[in-house]
């Protein structure tokens, strides 16, 4: 297992927790919805042989307490908090964004194109690329009008279900500590994430200045559910094809070895 030292970077209104792992150029791993580094823990060991690997718990979640109400909006603020954590280690930086994570990531490089070498999007969740985006605003709102009358194990089980990740794949010992984390995360996915991640609609015009630079990824196992789709749609859009990586929407999880090889593969390095 690859040495780990754990930081906080003070920010505007939170405390970032962070750990640095490797050495090598940087890459920057940012969490999706479930919010914390925990979760690519051992694909992070991995990379380190590679990378020096930054890895968080995103605003709000876990180890990184948010001090006071945002000012901004969710994606600024994420990607602002993003921005802040390269500036205080190292940039440019390769990036690797899944879910919630990927949307940061893809506003990253919209925003701050000179801060990443190259994103990797892995199943972005941005229902409004997508046809039927009504369909979805409805459902996202449905979600969260259940967490306000039925409380949060209710809501999350209607998100998860409803989105198709109520089956993905977990590791055969999942960690302990970081099972009982995630379960405080909840009220942030149901009052942040879930209002705010898929409703974002991003500025494709930056986007597609930034393409070459830019992977879209996906799951071997998640083809029929709601987050592949996005990254189908921005891949026609510059004329790419997605790159599946290993299991679902969660395989750097349960499949960290494979995940880690097929990374590195994407990154070109």
């Amino acid at each position: 297992m690859a040495a780990r030292e754990s930081h906080i970077l003070d920010v505007p209104g939170a405390r970032l927790y962070y750990e640095v792992r490797g050495s090598g150029p940087t890459l920057l791993l940012i969490p999706g919805s479930n919010g914390d580094a925990g979760f690519f823990d051992g694909m992070a060991d991995l990379l380190a042989s590679h990378y020096t690997v930054l890895s968080y718990d995103r605003r709000g979640f876990s180890r990184s307490p948010a001090q006071e109400e945002w000012q901004a909006g969710w994606i600024e603020t994420h990607t602002e908090d993003a921005r802040l954590l390269l500036d205080a280690t190292a940039a440019p930086a390769y990036v690797f964004g899944s879910s919630a994570g990927a949307i940061i990531g893809l506003a990253l490089i919209s925003r701050h194109p000179q801060k990443v070498i190259k994103l990797v999007a892995h199943e972005p969740p941005l229902a409004e690329l997508l046809p039927d985006a009504s369909q979805w605003r409805t459902f996202f709102h449905d979600v969260v009008a259940t967490h306000q009358s039925q409380g949060a194990d209710a809501a999350m089980r209607q998100f998860m279900t409803g989105i198709g990740v109520d089956t993905a794949q977990r590791p055969a010992e999942p960690d302990l500590e970081l099972i009982g984390r995630m379960s405080k995360n909840f009220h942030t996915i149901l009052t942040q994430e879930v209002p705010n991640a898929p409703s974002h609609r991003p500025d494709l015009a930056a986007l597609d200045a930034q393409h070459t630079r830019i992977t879209l990824a996906g799951g071997h196992d998640s083809h029929d559910h709601f987050p592949y789709r996005p990254a189908v749609t921005l891949a026609d859009r510059w004329d790419q094809q997605v790159i599946d990586f290993p299991g679902d929407h969660l395989g750097y999880w349960p499949h960290p070895a494979e995940f880690a090889a097929a990374l590195i593969n994407a990154l070109g390095t």
